[in-house]
């Protein structure tokens, strides 16, 4: 596997090589540690293997800066592959998918591109100016050229597997669904003392802080015993200090935790009452489902959500939390924060409706075996082909 971030561990594709590793696949993750600020080589609990590449220092994000540093990383992940010999390469992120494609090729081995998301999109917003829209269609065209080359491609969702099945023939959807025992037991929602509201995922403007903010302060004007969590990194890094900026009053009723190990969460998911996912209206947010969507329900929070046809058909279908609109007035999400605690047992309720949906509809046991069948088939195809 090719990651071009340190793997902390990120939960997606530790959950995918621990399956593939269970499986009777070995797998090797080749990483680019940008900071060098993680051992680098180690092996998982899991048994998987995790060699970084330090050697080539780097940022995140675009700029022109990266156009010399990705091929010195493209560099260092060949003569790993070279040592390695994978029988499949498989490839996270685009930015990885040029030298897995290049290498997979020249040593006929399949070549898997795993789509977290449309990466011409993700990048898009940050494209600006006649260069900007030029690198836009660019990056557009060459994912697709890539996408067609590769021997399979996994998306995470139904729209993305509809602009992969374009270019390739073999597409199969993997969800950010969690594990079923992601929390062992629910989470006691509503009945402490305190009202804990939690938000988890990059922490920006666009991600609905402002209004996290705005809807704690309601909450305590109205008399409410309401704490906000907000677990993740701030993104861009100049996002704090714009973010702190409007703390003034609240600021003790705010826990800015940072990244929080994945093994970590759990705990912190028991500790809360609420779910917040109130993205705002940007065209990358709007048909997608996140995975802290899914990993509130495993704990049997109730959700606050934005309503985008997306995560409106999920919440909607298991009548798992309340939908709202991204610029709603925060008085009015907030009276109905208010009203739950009154009623607790409406949001106790839909709570458990969300984990029974995450225990029997949406959760990983239930994916990883189409993960393991589609290297079962490109090593079938491999064999027959040689």
């Amino acid at each position: 596997m090719l990651l071009s971030n340190p793997f902390r561990p990120d939960p997606r594709v530790l959950k995918e090589a621990t399956a593939l590793q269970s499986a009777g696949y070995p797998v090797t993750i080749i990483c680019w540690d940008r900071s060098a600020e993680l051992p680098q080589e180690e092996r998982h609990v899991s048994g998987v293997q995790v060699i970084r590449i330090q050697s080539v220092p780097s940022s995140y994000g675009l700029g022109m800066r990266q156009l010399t540093r990705i091929p010195r990383f493209w560099a260092a992940v060949w003569l790993l592959l070279n040592q390695l010999k994978p029988a499949i390469v498989h490839c996270h992120d685009f930015d990885t998918l040029p030298v897995g494609l290049a290498w997979g090729k020249l040593h006929k081995r399949p070549v898997i591109y795993d789509a977290h998301e449309y990466f011409a999109e993700l990048c898009r917003p940050r494209l600006t100016g006649p260069l900007g829209i030029l690198m836009y269609y660019g990056i557009q065209f060459m994912e697709m050229l890539c996408a067609r080359l590769a021997s399979g491609v996994i998306t995470v969702d139904k729209l993305l597997a509809e602009i992969f099945q374009k270019q390739n023939r073999r597409v199969i959807v993997i969800g950010h669904y969690p594990s079923r025992h992601l929390v062992n037991s629910p989470a006691p929602v509503f009945s402490r003392q305190d009202l804990h509201l939690l938000y988890m995922g990059r922490l920006s403007r666009d991600r609905g802080l402002p209004v996290y903010l705005s809807i704690l302060r309601c909450l305590i004007q109205a008399g409410v015993n309401a704490r906000l969590i907000l677990a993740g990194v701030f993104t861009p890094p100049n996002e704090e200090a714009s973010i702190r900026s409007l703390l003034a009053d609240i600021e003790d009723r705010v826990e800015i935790k940072g990244w929080i190990p994945y093994e970590s969460i759990p705990d912190l998911l028991y500790q809360c009452d609420i779910g917040l996912v109130i993205l705002q209206p940007k065209p990358r947010f709007i048909n997608a489902l996140p995975v802290k969507l899914f990993e509130y329900m495993a704990a049997g929070l109730p959700v606050i959500a934005s309503n985008f046809p997306a995560i409106s058909y999920l919440v909607a279908t298991y009548d798992c939390g309340l939908l709202v609109e991204p610029e709603a007035a925060p008085e009015v999400i907030a009276d109905q924060i208010s009203r739950w605690c009154q009623s607790p047992s409406i949001p106790v309720r839909l709570g458990k409706n969300g984990r029974q949906a995450i225990m029997h509809f949406h959760n990983w046991e239930l994916l990883q075996q189409k993960l393991v069948l589609l290297y079962q088939e490109l090593l079938a195809d491999k064999s027959n082909n040689t």
